[in-house]
């Protein structure tokens, strides 16, 4: 398992600013894959040694509405962060129809 990506924790951070309660839910969050569809990504995640209260009513899916540009990709990524009964899920970028390798090297928000 690793860490979320600076890339993630930006995403995520803002996802903080909607959802204050998920503020203490960061610091716990492990990466357990990031696959690849070839036009897209998915950033799993699972919580390691976290004793969380859970708001399992919170159900969502969030995006900030930026655009992620990248060298290799004309028109920039989208993404969607999934919140499932309060846990923080996945993240899944997308590009706009355009093939992808899942490589976030030299992005900029938008």
């Amino acid at each position: 398992m690793e860490n979320p990506s600076e890339l993630e924790l930006i995403l995520l951070k803002g996802l903080t600013n909607k959802y204050p309660a998920l503020i203490p839910h960061l610091p716990f969050l492990k990466v357990t894959a990031r696959n690849p569809t070839g036009t897209g990504l998915f950033v799993n995640f699972t919580y390691h040694n976290s004793a969380l209260k859970i708001d399992a009513e919170l159900n969502a899916l969030y995006s900030n509405e930026e655009r992620i540009k990248l060298p290799s990709i004309e028109k920039g990524l989208c993404f969607v962060i999934d919140i499932t009964c309060g846990e923080i899920t996945y993240i899944e970028f997308t590009t706009y129809d355009e093939n992808w390798d899942g490589s976030l090297v030299g992005y900029e928000i938008e």
